[in-house]
This record gives structure tokens, C-alpha cells and sequence, in this order.
């Protein structure tokens, strides 16, 4: 270390130097807490060098007194794997408070990689943070035209779950002391879940679409094992439209959670049952108890798995079935219907049904619940009862679901009540109404 000075005498904790062989200052600065920071000045001169290092130790004094971090060692994106880090510790394998899931965690990778694209995938120094451009975000996300941005969401509502996750990430730089503010964004107003609501199938599109997928699951000509799930996905369509159950929770039902309904009839116990869907299985992560008219669809599922019957109570399974999932692999009870069969399946449904009677409409496994939701509004099911049976909110079903009024025939007679009796009104106005004028004058030439 050669003509060493300090910055302010007699400290230690801030001075310059030069190398052997250098004649470029460097500088050394013992930040508390941090450790210490040497670092080249990029000066020649002594007096340049000194002002350097006396700005540098100044800025780090500054940033602690904000609590903030002085060192600078990474940059804006070099914290992404550090966060993530931090979130992969809250997955949870189903949906829980203070929890992630898996699916979610997926998803934040893919908002902050849209980030870098923001960027251009250049990293920049975190205190060279620009939060007027960070506030144009959702600006860009809706530009067609930009390269790094090729796919723009058709829906605000995407741009606002991206920029809860960038939210998130920010505050994690901020809660480290990395950054002195939080930025903020520009307003995104999502679409009501009216507007967002999922294509469901009115009766008619529902009757012919499983008429279809009856004689689809039916064909001739299969392997055994296609037969089999063609048949499964078949009785699994009518449960969930009848049950208003989502596709997850269908997909993860054993034979354990079915039950009889002993608070019915004998003759409705014919029909009906329960369903205790488990909260691992549900999106809220609640538990909750469907009443569902079922019975003869999960006995098909039964025969169809080669599981024998008990004599008893529904669902007439052994012990040993208990835990075996209700749509199993072929010949393999104990393992559920794989992802790829359930994709395949659907993609033959939809070939089948799509441009035939669907339309323009885009239907998927979800929609037979929201078909089945729908159907019960209809029938005049209360809203309360409703919600609960489905899992759901009071206000999703008056958005979500309450919309097909406006479009159902009860509502068509409600309006147009009484229209007839107003139509023969309208055309006997001179027969039925009072001329007041002529009443008027009449009473004043009594009165003279």
C-alpha cells in the first residue's frame, strides 16, 4: 500500500492508496455492519481521489441513517433468485393462508421474467432505479408493437396479478434496505367478474353436447384401456355438472369422501348423497360438504373399476378401496387418471362438439360446473345455499352467475307481464281515458 492519506483525520475508516505499480487511487471505507469496501477511485490526482472517497463515505452515512444497505454489490435482477428463494419456502401442496402453491409460485418466475423483458434484459444498479419508467409498466404490457413484448394480456385483470407479484418483489428490496421507496404504477382497473365470467352451455348446447359425449365415450372399435377413459370422463362431466364441483376437486376425490345422506327419504337416499370435499383438494383451502343427486354416476365409476359391490351403505366399497382414487388409472385403482388422459379426452370432445354447437364460445372442463351453477340460478336456488354448496362467494354468484337472468325466459314473462293487458289499453284510449281539459272546463262552466 503505498501514500496512504485519510479522508477524515483521524479516522481510519476512510482513506486512499495506491497498488505497486498503479497510478490510479484506490479507496478504503469500513461501512458498520456491511464490512469494508475497496474499491478504485478511477482518479490520478490526490485532492480528486479525496473528494471521492469523502462523497462515498457521505452517500453510505446518508443510506444508513434511511436504513438502507451502502454496499453495492448486486443489481436490480441479481435479487430475483434471492426472492424466488424466499417464496419456494411458503409452497404448500394445497391452498393455505400465508401459503403458496406450486402453480403460483410457477407463475411469479414468469411475471418477473416479463420484468427483465421490461428491461431488455439489462440489469441495472438498484440506486439507478428509474421509477418513472417503472410506473409505465402496465403502459407497456398493453403495447402491441414492442418486440420484448409480443403477446400483450388481453385482460387488465392479468396486468394487475403481475403487478401484485412485482409489488411483492419491490417490497422485498425495500424491506432489505436495498431501495429507499417503493415504485408505484400506473392504475390498472380490472374487468368486474361479469365481464370476466367463463362460457357456460344453456340447455339446450348442454343437452346436445352430452348426447354427443355419450356416443363418443360409446364407440366401437377401442382398445380397452381408451374405452375405459372415454366412459370415465363421460360420468365425470355429469357429476361435475350436477354436483358443481371444480375440475380439481373432482380429479382428487376418493372413495372415503363419499357418503350416504341418512337426513333423506328412502327414496331420495336412491338419488342423492354427500360429498366432503377436502380442503387440500378445494381452491379456498376450506373444507366443505356437497349435497350432489349422484349416486348412479359414482356406482357407474364403481363397476367400471372392477371395484366389487358391498352390501351396505352408498358408495358400497370395501376398506381396501377407501383410499383409491374415484377416477383411476385402467386396472389401477390405487392411481389417479393421469393429466395426459384427461388433455386427450378433451381435446377429442371439443373436436367433436366445438364448431357443432358451441360456437364462438370457449368451453372448457370448468365450464360444466359453471353450466351446472347456472341451471340452479335458473331453478331459483337461493343465493346463500347456493354459494355454499359451490364453494364460492355470495358476490361471484350475483356477478358471475346471476347474468344468465337477463337472459332467461322466467325473466322474458316477469317483463312482459300484464304487456296484453296494456297493449288492448293503448288501443282504447279514447273508450277508457279522461280527457282532463274538457273535465276542467266543464267544472268551471258548473261552477259560473
Amino acid at each position: 500500500m503505498l501514500e496512504k492519506e485519510l479522508a477524515f483525520p483521524p479516522l481510519e475508516d476512510c482513506y486512499i492508496y495506491k497498488r505497486p505499480n498503479s497510478s490510479v487511487y484506490q479507496y478504503f471505507l469500513s461501512i458498520a455492519g456491511e464490512g469494508d469496501e475497496r474499491k478504485s477511485t478511477g482518479k490520478r490526482d490526490k485532492n480528486e481521489a479525496l473528494d471521492f472517497a469523502r462523497k462515498r463515505k457521505l452517500e453510505a452515512l446518508s443510506r444508513q441513517q434511511q436504513g438502507l444497505k451502502v454496499r453495492k454489490v448486486k443489481k436490480m435482477f441479481d435479487f430475483i433468485d434471492e426472492f424466488l428463494d424466499s417464496e419456494s419456502k411458503r409452497i404448500a401442496p394445497y391452498n393455505r393462508k400465508g401459503y403458496i402453491t406450486s402453480e403460483t409460485f410457477r407463475i411469479k418466475k414468469h411475471h418477473l421474467s416479463l420484468l427483465k423483458k421490461f428491461y431488455h434484459n439489462r440489469s441495472i444498479k438498484l440506486e439507478d432505479l428509474d421509477y418513472t419508467k417503472l410506473y409505465d409498466y402496465p403502459v407497456w404490457r398493453r403495447t402491441v408493437d414492442d418486440e420484448w413484448n409480443p403477446n400483450p394480456p388481453k385482460t387488465n385483470h392479468t396486468i394487475a396479478t403481475e403487478l401484485t407479484t412485482l409489488r411483492a418483489y419491490f417490497e422485498y428490496l425495500y424491506r432489505k434496505g436495498y431501495i429507499p421507496r417503493l415504485p408505484e404504477f400506473q392504475k390498472t382497473y380490472s374487468e368486474s367478474l361479469r365481464n370476466n365470467r367463463r362460457d357456460y352451455l344453456n340447455p339446450r348446447e348442454y343437452q346436445q353436447t352430452i348426447n354427443t359425449i355419450r356416443a363418443w365415450s360409446q364407440s366401437k372399435n377401442l382398445t380397452p384401456s381408451q374405452a375405459y377413459n372415454r366412459k370415465v370422463v363421460y360420468q365425470a362431466l355429469l357429476i361435475m355438472s350436477n354436483a358443481c364441483l371444480r375440475i380439481g376437486e373432482l380429479r382428487k376425490l376418493k372413495w372415503k369422501d363419499l357418503e350416504p345422506n341418512l337426513n333423506l327419504t328412502k327414496e331420495q337416499q336412491q338419488v342423492g348423497h354427500l360429498i366432503r370435499i377436502q380442503a387440500e383438494s378445494t381452491k379456498t383451502g376450506e373444507p366443505r360438504t356437497v349435497q350432489s343427486p349422484t349416486i348412479k354416476y359414482f356406482d357407474n365409476l364403481r363397476q367400471l373399476a372392477g371395484i366389487p359391490k358391498k352390501k351396505g351403505n352408498f358408495p358400497n366399497v370395501g376398506d381396501e378401496f377407501r383410499e383409491c382414487f374415484v377416477f383411476s388409472k385402467f386396472n389401477h385403482v390405487d392411481k389417479p387418471l393421469g393429466q395426459g388422459t384427461w388433455d386427450r379426452c378433451w381435446k377429442e370432445i371439443k373436436e367433436i362438439c366445438g364448431s357443432r354447437y358451441w360456437k364462438d364460445k370457449n368451453i372448457t372442463y370448468y365450464s360444466f360446473r359453471h353450466t351446472g351453477i347456472s341451471f340452479a340460478v335458473s331453478r331459483g336456488v337461493p343465493p346463500i345455499q347456493l354459494a355454499n354448496q359451490c364453494g364460492t362467494s355470495l358476490k361471484n354468484i350475483s356477478e358471475v352467475y346471476y347474468h344468465h337472468e337477463a337472459e332467461s325466459r322466467q325473466v322474458w314473462e316477469t317483463l312482459s307481464k300484464n304487456r296484453m293487458y296494456f297493449d288492448n289499453v293503448r288501443h282504447r284510449d279514447d273508450d277508457i281515458f279522461v280527457d282532463y281539459d274538457e273535465l276542467f272546463d266543464k267544472a268551471f262552466d258548473a261552477r259560473d
